[in-house]
């Protein structure tokens, strides 16, 4: 047997081992992902603003609330900033994954005024000097606190001669 009949049937195993755990692979994911489409419920209840999904890794569980004062979150409204109520939520999220459990709120809301970009973040720069701006691509500024176990964010942007302020807090319960 020649060196040129013994490289080219090591090639054929090579070739052939990585064509079976190719297709070994794609089989496992493919199973994977039906077993876990199979094993996935969705409980909703309409009205009182609660979703559970329950996964064969965990479930999480959200449950809305219309309640949502910025002051007490540590989140100054803007003076004559007018709140849009189509984009005002207040969530609380529970993520139940065996032996891990972590429990969070987030809570948004919008606010638009007539003032200007500039006059808006002035307002935020003196009531809020300790967080941190930052600029975005747009011409709009974002501020941010982390500190305590949850994570405040302002953005102030320019919408088409409106100024609008969007405020959010994520963190424990206890702290929104």
């Amino acid at each position: 047997m020649s060196n040129r009949d013994r490289h080219g049937g090591a090639l054929a195993a090579i070739l052939l081992t990585v064509l079976i755990l190719g297709a070994l692979t794609v089989a496992a994911l493919v199973s994977t992902g039906l077993y876990v489409a199979h094993n996935i419920r969705m409980t909703a209840r309409t009205g009182r603003g609660e979703t559970t999904v329950e996964t064969p890794f965990g479930s999480v569980h959200v449950r809305e609330s219309a309640a949502f004062e910025p002051k007490r979150m540590g989140l100054p409204v803007y003076p004559g900033a007018v709140r849009r109520r189509d984009r005002h939520k207040l969530a609380s999220v529970h993520l139940d994954f065996g032996d891990k459990h972590k429990e969070f709120s987030v809570v948004a809301a919008e606010y638009r005024t007539y003032d200007s970009l500039d006059k808006v973040v002035e307002f935020y720069h003196h009531e809020l000097p300790h967080w941190m701006f930052s600029h975005e691509r747009h011409g709009g500024m974002q501020l941010e606190l982390t500190e305590g176990g949850y994570r405040k964010m302002i953005a102030i942007y320019d919408d088409e001669g409106e100024t609008r302020i969007a405020l959010a807090s994520v963190g424990e319960p206890a702290s929104n």
